[in-house]
């Protein structure tokens, strides 16, 4: 329903239950307010958004009142009553605020600044001493606390309690003495944290990561998306004399609305780190060279049928992923390209239907879902915005969420089934042909059911299967998600062994003569070599030519062992990467890329949603965007791509995306019971914070929010083993083994013992053999030693 009302004499009409202040907002008319958030539920802390309602004694609150029928409202613009009201709000509000602007960091960005300039009283009459507090609080590594600036707006604590549900901060006292405070003794460790410093309309909330770093004139503003993981997250960056200061969340109603995560926030000093500025080439050590040097060297070693292999392309925009498989294919002559680093290959079928365009899931079906089903991902760690839009889903609209994991994850409003590391397809066939209290929620939801698989399905063989036929059994929706920034666009651009742009199968006649028009060459038939089988092939020196495209399969590939020798026996190898690393000594050749923040294309989000991206300054020494240094070695290799500019790509890679469609995968049996492991099982995946090549010089968030490598174990399995919470024990892999102190938890599957995959001080891929669930040996350090020493 609507309701027509009037608001400074003009007609306007709305939706029912809006508040008088969107409705102003709607006509272009500006009500000062602190407290007011589009996020946040109306509290009518600050009482700045006075309005006159005709027929009301008082005046109201407009970010508290909705409106009503024929309702005739007066705003400071046509109320001598409001805006008296609203002067003497902001003149109280500054009563003990310090009018420091000058060394604010809030200074010229600053709603208080701006509302008392348009809306104040233009002088104060308080001349007595103000209220001064001990500054700065240190609530966490990353935010700091200058309290005599609060105005009490509760916008950051009401973001705590309603938005990411981690109530560190809270108004502590009342009267006079209210102030935000945190429990002594404890830190503001939760990985929103940023956000109530972006959305706090003072400068009490600063982050240090930009504190006294830079002043809102000083700074060159520009828009991106962030490069962290696969939410999408709208990006603002802000450059001082062409580094990288603060990152901030921007708008976008349809993604991340106005959030960020504290990685996303504050873990952007990568691109101005250990740059690769110039090409490199081995002569016998690496020496700069020209570009046209180290391409004329690639082409003479790919020669004579030389057998060429591609890593990388998830962190790649969709124009250079796309590119690199059209190179790959038509000037190398091969489909021995793979952008997935990290687990196995899931399935195709499924990854068929996330290459084609289109969003089967988005943002808005997890909010507007009835049912939502997590399976193999940990939200919080690697998809934080969708985590929160979770939640919002529960909060907003009573959503029942289930979790399938071998570990309980932070999303507290979910009902958790704790199944083994890869026992999630037989837990999924379990609810297809179940009628407990999960199976029944699932299916009352019908086609309200969303199901969000996450990337440990792709190591459980039918869990991809079971949670597709899932979904369609009940008429919802599934979405399978990676964590990489680009990761979808990676696959629907073609950086895939076995599938084409669009999804289409090298192996399927038809659907490779479509790409073999646009072409006009021939693309090999049999599907190519998955990134393991790639390492194991350069291990075995059946590669004479490995491409590494801003990838780290030395972190990523969960097996360090079989990468360094990969490495060590592959016959050439180029870096392409905006870093070498510990790369160095493997790189026969290197070639500088851009950095995210220096080129333009898209980003495809785990939705399907492409993103423009631009650049924010220009690329670093002779670096450029991937997809340009693929033409320019095409015309080398005598195989031109045909790409003029950005625009010959987006355009070729268009028209191969237009209406193209891929039928779901059909409904598969359900599973039998999956076999019982004797002994214990490691399973491993990154946390949000972790040492990964992106969070380089990243030291207030890892201080804030870095975890030391620990392994969790369920309590029985730790008095099995003689363990307590706090002790130290030994694992023991097939690679190799480690130290670690133990945490007794029962958010672990019985029999399953989870580590961290990548934290600082233990690599995770040096204890493992290709997959991140393993068998794994246990004892307790200390009672070793006793026993030798007896001994």
């Amino acid at each position: 329903m609507s309701v027509t009302l009037t608001i400074d004499g003009r007609r306007i009409t709305v939706p029912e239950g809006t508040l008088i202040i969107r409705a102003a907002e709607s006509l272009g008319v500006e009500i000062p307010r602190f407290c007011d958030h589009p996020y946040l539920e109306p509290v009518g802390a600050c009482r700045t958004c006075l309005v006159e309602v005709e027929g009301q004694a008082k005046l109201i609150t407009s970010c508290t009142t909705p409106v009503a029928p024929d309702m005739v409202v007066r705003t400071q613009n046509t109320s001598e009553g409001a805006a008296k009201g609203q002067r003497g709000q902001l003149e109280f509000l500054l009563i003990n605020h310090p009018l420091d602007c000058p060394v604010c960091d809030r200074g010229g960005e600053c709603p208080l600044q701006d509302q008392t300039l348009a809306f104040g009283p233009g002088e104060s009459r308080y001349i007595d001493p103000k209220r001064v507090y001990e500054k700065p609080i240190e609530l966490s590594p990353q935010v700091l606390l200058d309290r005599e600036r609060c105005v009490l707006c509760a916008r950051c604590t009401r973001f705590c309690d309603e938005i990411s549900g981690e109530r560190f901060i809270e108004l502590f006292e009342r009267g006079a003495a209210e102030q935000v405070a945190i429990s002594p003794g404890e830190d503001f460790a939760s990985p929103f944290s940023g956000n109530t410093v972006q959305i706090c309309p003072v400068g009490a909330l600063t982050n240090a990561s930009y504190r006294f770093a830079a002043r809102p004139f000083d700074v060159k503003r520009g828009d991106s998306i962030c490069p962290h993981c696969a939410c999408g997250c709208s990006l603002r960056v802000d450059t001082r004399r062409g580094e990288v200061v603060r990152h901030l969340a921007r708008d976008e109603p349809e993604v991340n609305e106005a959030w960020l995560c504290d990685k996303g926030r504050n873990a952007f000093r990568f691109p101005d780190r250990d740059r690769l500025e110039t090409p490199m080439l081995r002569v016998p050590g690496l020496e700069p060279a020209s570009h046209a040097e180290v391409f004329a060297e690639i082409a003479a070693r790919a020669r004579g049928g030389a057998r060429a292999a591609f890593l990388g392309g998830a962190r790649l925009t969709d124009e250079d992923a796309y590119a690199m498989a059209k190179l790959v294919r038509t000037a190398f002559g091969t489909n021995d390209l793979d952008h997935r680093l990290g687990v196995g290959a899931g399935s195709w079928d499924l990854e068929r239907m996330q290459a084609a365009p289109g969003m089967p899931v988005t943002y808005g079906d997890v909010e507007r879902a009835s049912a939502i089903l997590v399976v193999g991902l940990d939200a919080r760690e690697e998809l934080p915005i969708l985590h929160l839009r979770i939640r919002k889903a529960h909060r907003k609209g009573g959503a029942k969420v289930f979790v399938i994991h071998p570990r309980r994850t932070a999303l507290d409003v979910a009902e958790h089934v704790l199944c083994p590391p890869g026992g999630e397809a037989a837990a999924l066939a379990e609810l297809r042909s179940g009628s407990d209290e999960v199976a029944t929620a699932l299916r009352e939801a019908g086609d309200g059911l969303v199901i969000l698989a996450g990337p440990r399905l792709a190591e459980s063989p039918g869990a991809l299967e079971q949670a597709a036929s899932l979904a369609a059994d009940h008429g919802g929706r599934i979405a399978y998600l990676t964590r990489r920034a680009n990761d979808r666009g990676a696959l629907r651009s073609g950086a895939h062994p076995a599938l084409l742009p669009g999804g289409r199968r090298v192996d399927h006649e038809a659907e490779r003569a479509e790409v073999e028009a646009v072409w006009s060459r021939p693309i090999p038939a049999a599907p190519g070599r998955s990134t393991k089988e790639i390492l194991e092939a350069c291990a075995a020196r059946q590669i004479d030519l490995l491409f590494l495209v801003g990838a780290d399969p030395l972190t990523d590939f969960p097996d360090e062992e079989l990468v360094r020798r990969a490495l060590a026996n592959a016959g050439f190898t180029v870096i392409v990467d905006v870093s070498l690393g510990e790369y160095e000594p493997f790189a026969d050749a290197a070639i500088p890329a851009a950095a995210f923040l220096e080129k333009a294309g898209h980003l495809t989000d785990w939705e399907g949603r492409g993103q423009r991206i631009g650049p924010v300054r220009d690329p670093v020494g002779l670096s450029r965007p991937e997809w340009r240094i693929f033409q320019e070695l095409s015309e080398v290799l005598g195989a031109d791509l045909g790409f003029g500019s950005l625009e010959d790509v987006q355009a070729e890679l268009g028209g191969l995306l237009a209406s193209r469609e891929v039928t779901a995968p059909a409904a598969v049996p359900a599973l039998a019971d999956a076999p019982a492991r004797e002994g214990l099982t490691l399973f491993t995946y990154p946390l949000l914070v972790d040492d990964g090549r992106l969070s380089v010089d990243a030291g207030e968030l890892k201080a804030a929010l870095h975890r030391e490598p620990f392994l969790e174990a369920h309590p029985a399995d730790a008095e099995r083993l003689g363990l307590a919470d706090g002790d130290r024990a030994r694992i023991r892999t097939e690679r190799g083994e480690a130290e670690l102190p133990v945490v007794v938890t029962d958010g672990v599957h019985e029999g399953a013992v989870f580590i961290p995959y990548n934290q600082e001080g233990l690599r995770m891929s040096r204890l493992l053999a290709g997959a991140t669930i393993a068998p794994v040996e246990i004892e307790a350090v200390e009672a070793e030693a006793v026993a030798g020493g007896a001994g």
